[in-house]
């Protein structure tokens, strides 16, 4: 196994709801030819760089999967073991899921609608019937009960479980010598990369994650951070972060 260990994220592409600027979060839709087309991108960038890996974590939800399918298929490595977790799955938009960003700021008011983007601590209205509908609680999530399945989320209860799984399974497969790949999504690469690189609150807020850009980590032993960089992609058509 290669000494350097080697951590890449990578936010999915395009959703057919980032393109129609609608809150996402646990609702399962799926890419855009957009979105499919920057994870073939993200997959040159990483072969120019020379960058493999031996396992590939992705959230249950189908943009991710598919998003981790293109970017294995592109790079020749469909057979890479591939790890599946909801705790990755993206921060969950409770009442706010399905609606524009537009209507929200309607509905609520664009104070409120901005303290839900970008404060730490503040989470969305919960479920409602119509949110409800577009959030499928299915055999993906048998193994929970009850109380573990989120009806809204800040971005601090997001970090709360991202780091377990990083605890779990992502920091010992590292740890392990194993080179590791996370497809993710845009709220939840930004809980992995205050776990990784102990972000403050305040400043991870900031933090934007372009889709189908890889994050490349190098780390030590201990997985401290030794080095990161970027790696460059065309320029296409990016989603914000809700």
């Amino acid at each position: 196994m290669a000494e350097a260990r080697h951590l890449v994220l990578v936010r999915h592409g395009e959703s057919l709801w980032n393109l129609e600027q609608r809150f996402t979060g646990w609702a399962d839709v799926d890419l855009t030819e957009n979105g499919a087309a920057q994870m073939r991108d993200a997959a040159t960038a990483l072969r120019e760089a020379g960058l493999e890996f031996d396992v590939a974590f992705s959230s249950v939800l189908r943009r991710c999967i598919r998003s981790q399918w293109v970017l294995l298929d592109a790079l020749d490595r469909m057979w890479t073991p591939q790890v599946l977790d909801w705790r990755l799955n993206e921060r969950h938009y409770g009442g706010l899921t399905g609606r524009l960003k537009t209507e929200a700021v309607k509905s609520y008011g664009a104070t409120a609608v901005q303290q839900w983007r970008r404060s730490y601590d503040a989470h969305p209205p919960p479920l409602d019937g119509i949110a409800a509908s577009y959030v499928p609680i299915d055999a993906r999530y048998a193994a929970l009960k009850p109380e573990q399945i989120p009806t809204s989320e800040s971005l601090r209860q997001t970090v709360q479980r991202v780091r377990q799984v990083w605890l779990d399974s992502i920091a010992p497969a590292l740890g392990g010598g194993q080179r590791v790949v996370v497809v993710g999504h845009g709220n939840g690469l930004r809980a992995l990369i205050k776990v990784v690189e102990n972000v403050s609150d305040d400043d991870i807020m900031s933090v934007e994650v372009p889709n189908g850009s890889p994050i490349v980590y190098q780390l030590e032993r201990d997985l401290a951070v030794s080095r990161k960089r970027f790696l460059r992609v065309p320029e296409r058509r990016r989603s914000e972060i809700l």
